[in-house]
């Protein structure tokens, strides 16, 4: 009976302590943006033109249809989530603007 309440005991004791460490995943979500697609991107270009070279933006903006919202995170596990955002503005159909962001707020 001793045997088994030690054995017991010192289950406890050590899973109870900071040896072991819990598996977290990486996790990377939305569009990868890179300095490839990103160098490729300039004004005077279609809405599809973007679209082929980005692909599908994730947030689309119900209140201001000219504009593409391309958002990437990257949280490996135990260390801090780096985004990145590029948005593109449109006028009239063309591209008149593209902001490259490293960081939520752009």
């Amino acid at each position: 009976m001793q045997k088994i309440l030690l054995i017991l005991f010192i289950t406890l004791l050590l899973s109870s302590c900071g040896i072991f460490r819990v598996h977290k995943m990486d996790i990377d979500q939305g569009n990868v943006i890179d300095a490839d697609k990103v160098n490729r991107l300039h004004t005077g270009m279609s809405e599809a033109q973007v679209r082929d070279v980005m692909g599908t933006p994730v947030l689309v903006n119900i209140f201001d249809p000219e504009e593409l919202d391309y958002v990437y995170t990257y949280q490996p596990a135990y260390h801090d989530r780096a985004e990145k955002q590029v948005i593109v503005l449109f006028k009239h159909g063309r591209a008149t603007q593209v902001k490259v962001c490293n960081g939520p707020i752009c």
